[in-house]
């Protein structure tokens, strides 16, 4: 073969490869189940995106859509999150692990009234949910409110006392009282 035809067989090669179209993207995951399964490994993006791909094909599944809320707000996508969970109390759906998981978004965006609300409503669902109303005393106290936050705690203790049961935030109180004491020196 002459060298000619040699250059203009791999310039036709190379002018193929020009016009190849690139691969198109690769599809969205819209398994239902490898997002449950995401999730029950605590790979909570992996759950989102593949809740994210199942809604866009079902998106009148309002418990997924809820989960969904809640894989996103695990994995720290706050501002989705709180689309969805918007979306979902409209339709209705009520649990005390969506509200919980909806307060900390609006708490991790600075809206930290609305995240108490949010809060005190899981608590009226769950009262012994000890991390929720932890989390509700450290918001209060970061609003000056110690008061409120030592007798949200002290209430719970002496539940648990008349139960039978060691108090459990003996030590969150005491830190709580001692921030109160070097608020009010200081």
């Amino acid at each position: 073969m002459k060298i000619a035809h040699l250059l203009a067989a791999g310039a036709l090669c190379l002018g193929l490869v020009a016009c190849e179209k690139p691969a198109p993207p690769e599809p969205i995951p819209a398994s239902k189940e490898d997002a449950q399964a995401c999730y029950r490994q605590r790979d909570y993006r992996c759950a989102a995106l593949n809740y994210y791909g199942y809604l866009r094909l079902f998106p009148t599944e309002s418990d997924t859509r809820a989960i969904y809320a809640i894989s996103l707000t695990k994995s720290g996508q706050h501002r989705l999150a709180i689309q969805q969970y918007e979306q979902v109390l409209k339709e209705g759906v009520g649990t005390y692990d969506l509200f919980a998981n909806y307060a900390i978004s609006l708490d991790a965006l600075g809206r930290t009234e609305d995240s108490m609300t949010w809060n005190r409503k899981t608590l009226e669902l769950v009262p012994n949910l000890v991390d929720v109303r932890g989390t509700l005393a450290q918001q209060l106290v970061r609003q000056g409110k110690h008061d409120e936050a030592i007798k949200l705690l002290q209430d719970f203790d002496a539940y648990l006392k008349k139960q039978g049961q060691s108090p459990y935030f003996t030590g969150q109180i005491m830190v709580i009282r001692e921030a109160k004491a070097a608020r009010a020196a200081g």
